[in-house]
């Protein structure tokens, strides 16, 4: 599935959807098919982000959660966080934000130590920097139905600022 924010890519979206419920043709396809979304290193191409956010509300049900583990890389996991912020309060006709967001630097104890030994390490090697090899797990929940008019239109004019 690629990530498109245009009509096509909701045209995408939906087919894929469809196929896949075939089994179970009761639910709306407004309301996504999946539980759980996993995506690694994904943010990096913040051209790309207005299409990862709607593809990820477009295929969550409400109550499913997105896992994104990746990098900070500069200020693309900010401006990825920032653009869901801004869909969150930017929906005048429903108070309820799109996702919950919650972000986790110390997400597993054995990413956290390997990070502490590896950045006890910098002082003698420059081969680790945490901008760009830290994962950091960041976990979106679905709580209410993706607006393909109202919310992808604020991601797309969002994604226009930064890029």
């Amino acid at each position: 599935l690629l990530w498109d924010s245009s009509a096509k890519g909701a045209e995408e979206c939906q087919r894929i959807i469809s196929e896949c419920r075939k089994s179970s043709l009761e639910q709306s396809l407004d309301d996504g098919l999946f539980h759980m979304c996993l995506a690694s290193d994904c943010v990096h191409f913040q051209e790309f982000h207005d299409g990862l956010f709607a593809t990820i509300a477009r295929t969550l049900t409400v109550g499913g959660i997105a896992l994104l583990c990746q990098p900070r890389r500069g200020s693309s996991l900010a401006n990825f966080m920032r653009l869901i912020d801004v869909v969150n309060t930017g929906h005048t006709t429903n108070d309820l934000p799109l996702f919950q967001m919650n972000m986790m630097e110390d997400f597993h104890p054995k990413v956290s130590k390997m990070h502490r030994s590896l950045q006890s390490k910098t002082a003698t090697s420059s081969c680790y920097d945490p901008n760009w090899h830290r994962p950091l797990l960041l976990v979106l929940t679905k709580l209410r139905s993706f607006d393909e008019a109202i919310d992808g239109e604020i991601a797309r004019k969002v994604v226009k600022t930064y890029v």
